[in-house]
């Protein structure tokens, strides 16, 4: 076991302050808790039913869904869920409702003081884990999107109380209430809202400990015969470890790793102060190595219980429900978090230093391929990341990827300049610093205080790096590791089409076509579907090995099919642009010793 360090000392104390400081407030107008029930008498009908009584002492307030899922970045009005609501008074008769807005319904309490509400709200099944699934086999829920809340009394503390079918198993990262079978404790509304539940006749929990924390493991469907939970439980165990050690402390003491498991394609993940909820296919879980391959999810989302859950940008600081929160760091926020993702992995003694390097080519080679990059910077890409936006390649995985590299870029820049311990040094700050705890940090903290880790002004970085729109070249950065970059000439095309085809479809249907490039100029589009190439036809896979294959100002005649009508076209690639040829991360032949020990300190591993 690491013992904490000095700092690590002052990251806990700072964490332990926030949570007496916040706890103080949370309970000094009540000591009444709002109480919450939830259940589902017939989850086939995937109707959850949940119950809100609000103590009298709060008079008669109205009550709110919240319109969005902090992490989700979209505007998504939860109570678009609800089927049907019905209020009464503590004696039980009807309370008369309307209406305030889209969220908010209006009590007409008269003279009564504090009420009932009970509402049904329907979720179908989804393969991802960002709001609520109920049917025969499963209740699970982020807790923001089927709990309402009194807007005007959000420090008052809450309980929760799950009520699954008869032989269904329930797990919750909110901390039990230990007189109290399935009845969690809440100390304010940002608490509840950021919980999750779960509940299933299958529910498999596996318990572990870091430090004096307490973790578990949970699939909501039993994992195969063959599957070891302990060595999943000593990955999970050793992934927190390199954690705490990267960040300075646990900033938890209790943690719940949630595997929602549901058809093929089950994907994504959404953080948690005190928990996180994955989606995972059902093939997955039949083995150990299938389950391990899950691990970087793990890992990012881990990562996010210190930032963007303690380390936040100002403006996300405090959440507002009710309302878009525009931030221009969701680059920090996302794609650091996915930077460190497979850089614990290797911390952890899980993975190997060329697996990482892939995992960090794979996200250079992603920013390459996106021409969002072109149109908008970093700061540009995080603010609009609330727009819905009919431009196919303006999506969240941009400042994913290009934020993601930004943060290897300026971790291994910090440590060529003599912060010992680079990004982590940075994020230490963040987590630490009372002030920046309490109100958030902002892009001028980010560079002040890299600066000062730096010895030196990093404001032309931050600009070109976060203010400016292209690609990044981190080639002088990784040479300071003893690594370089090559050309990845398996992933090499010879010219280049600016078309990209979709992944997720049967047929070879055009994703997006890169604005002014030669599919532009050939009049190709989104959605167009690529039958032939020179009258060869084939599967995606096979057409889209052809277009790599297509040669610089050698014209190519493509089919197509635009909606009822199929059509020839002729494309002319032109050479590949330099700052979009996919490349591969290797260690130079003869590393200096300043550059074998550099890394050695970036890629340490567990004891």
């Amino acid at each position: 076991m690491v013992q904490p360090t000095g700092e690590r000392l002052i990251v806990r104390r700072a964490i332990v302050s926030a949570v007496i400081w916040f706890g103080i407030i949370g309970t000094a107008t009540t000591q009444q808790p709002m109480r919450y029930e939830v259940s589902s008498p017939n989850p086939a009908s995937h109707l959850l039913h949940v119950r809100v009584t609000v103590p009298a002492e709060y008079g008669c307030p109205d009550l709110s869904f919240a319109a969005w899922t902090p992490g989700g970045y979209l505007i998504n009005h939860h109570a678009g869920r609800v089927l049907d609501a019905h209020f009464s008074a503590s004696d039980g008769h009807a309370l008369p409702t309307s209406r305030r807005d889209l969220d908010t319904w209006h009590v007409n309490c008269n003279s009564t003081q504090g009420y009932s509400a009970e509402f049904r709200l329907y979720s179908v099944a989804a393969k991802n884990p960002y709001s609520a699934h109920i049917d025969d086999r499963l209740l699970f829920a982020n807790l923001v999107t089927v709990l309402p809340h009194i807007t005007s009394h959000r420090d008052a503390p809450a309980q929760l109380v799950i009520r699954p079918p008869d032989g269904w198993r329930a797990v919750c990262s909110l901390p039990p209430m230990a007189d109290r079978s399935l009845t969690y404790q809440a100390e304010d509304w940002d608490h509840l809202a950021d919980a999750i539940f779960a509940a299933a006749p299958n529910l498999t929990v596996v318990p572990f400990s870091v430090e004096k924390a307490q973790l578990s493991i949970a699939f909501t469907e039993a994992p195969g015969a063959e599957v070891d939970l302990a060595e999943v439980a000593r990955v999970h165990q050793a992934l927190t470890r390199s954690a705490s050690r990267t960040f300075a402390g646990l900033p938890f003491d209790r943690y719940l790793f949630l595997y929602k498991v549901g058809p093929s394609g089950s994907r994504g993940g959404l953080e948690h102060s005190e928990g996180t909820a994955m989606g995972c296919p059902g093939e997955s879980i039949e083995t150990t190595d299938g389950l391990l391959e899950l691990m970087e999810l793990a890992a990012h989302e881990l990562v996010h219980a210190w930032n963007v859950k303690r380390a936040r940008p100002r403006s996300l600081t405090p959440y507002d429900y009710t309302r878009t929160q525009l931030t221009e760091l969701l680059w920090v926020a996302e794609g650091w978090t996915s930077y460190y993702a497979p850089l614990l992995l290797v911390r952890a003694g899980l993975t190997t230093r060329e697996e990482l390097y892939q995992a960090l080519a794979d996200r250079v080679n992603h920013q390459r391929a996106n021409p969002t990059n072109r149109f908008r910077s970093l700061n540009d890409i995080s603010r609009e990341s609330w727009l819905r936006s009919t431009v196919p390649f303006f999506t969240f995985r941009t400042y994913y990827n290009k934020g993601a590299v930004s943060g290897m870029d300026l971790d291994l820049r910090l440590r060529d300049a003599g912060a010992s311990e680079g990004l982590d040094d940075l994020m230490r700050v963040l987590l630490s610093d009372p002030d920046l705890r309490h109100r958030g940090y902002t892009l001028a903290d980010l560079k002040f205080h890299a600066g000062r880790l730096a010895s030196q002004p990093l404001e032309d970085w931050f600009r070109d790096v976060a203010e400016t729109p292209g690609y990044l070249d981190i080639s002088e950065s990784l040479m300071t590791m003893g690594l370089r970059i090559d050309v990845d000439q398996d992933r090499l095309s010879a010219g280049f089409t600016g078309i990209s085809l979709d992944d997720d479809t049967s047929d070879a249907r055009i994703r997006w076509i890169e604005p002014d490039s030669p599919g532009a100029r050939a009049g190709l589009g989104a959605g167009d579907t690529l039958l032939a190439i020179d009258g060869v036809p084939g599967s995606t896979d096979e057409l889209e090995e052809m277009l790599r294959l297509l040669q610089p100002s050698v014209a190519a005649r493509l089919q197509i099919r635009r909606r009822d009508r199929v059509m020839a076209v002729e494309i002319h690639p032109i050479q590949p642009p330099a700052d979009r040829v996919p490349i591969r991360i290797v260690e130079v032949a003869q590393p200096t010793d300043e550059q074998r020990a550099a890394r050695d300190a970036w890629l340490w591993r567990l004891e």
